[in-house]
C-alpha cells in the first residue's frame, strides 16, 4: 500500500464531494494548487500543518483525512475516532464524556 497516493486519492475524493476545485481549496488554504495537484497523486510528502490547512479547507476534522479506508460521517469511522479519543483522554475528560452521553441517551 503507497500510503501518499492513499492518502492524496482520500483528499482528492473529500474535496470533489464538497464541491470544491484545486483552485478553490487553494483560496481557502494558501496552500498552492500545483501542491495540492501532487499531493493528491501522491507525489508529494505532505506536512501535518499543511494537512491540518487542507482539512480547515475542506471543513472536516484533520483526523478524518487519515481514515484512508473509510467514509467520513460513517458510523465505524465515528466510532474509531471516539476510541482514539479515549484512549488519550484523562479521567476529568471521561467523566464528562460519560455524563454527555448519559443525557444525550435520556
Amino acid at each position: 500500500m503507497n500510503i501518499l497516493l492513499s492518502l492524496g486519492k482520500r483528499i482528492q475524493t473529500v474535496r470533489e464531494k464538497a464541491g470544491l476545485t484545486q483552485e478553490q481549496l487553494e483560496e481557502k488554504t494558501g496552500v498552492h494548487t500545483k501542491y495540492i495537484s501532487a499531493i493528491e497523486r501522491g507525489q508529494k510528502n505532505v506536512t501535518v500543518k499543511t494537512l491540518e490547512k487542507i482539512a480547515k479547507g475542506l471543513n472536516v476534522e484533520l483526523y478524518e483525512l487519515l481514515l484512508l479506508s473509510e467514509e467520513i460521517g460513517s458510523d465505524k469511522a465515528i466510532k474509531k475516532a471516539i476510541e482514539t479519543l479515549i484512549k488519550e483522554a484523562d479521567s476529568k475528560i471521561l467523566n464528562l464524556c460519560l455524563d454527555f452521553l448519559r443525557k444525550a441517551a435520556t
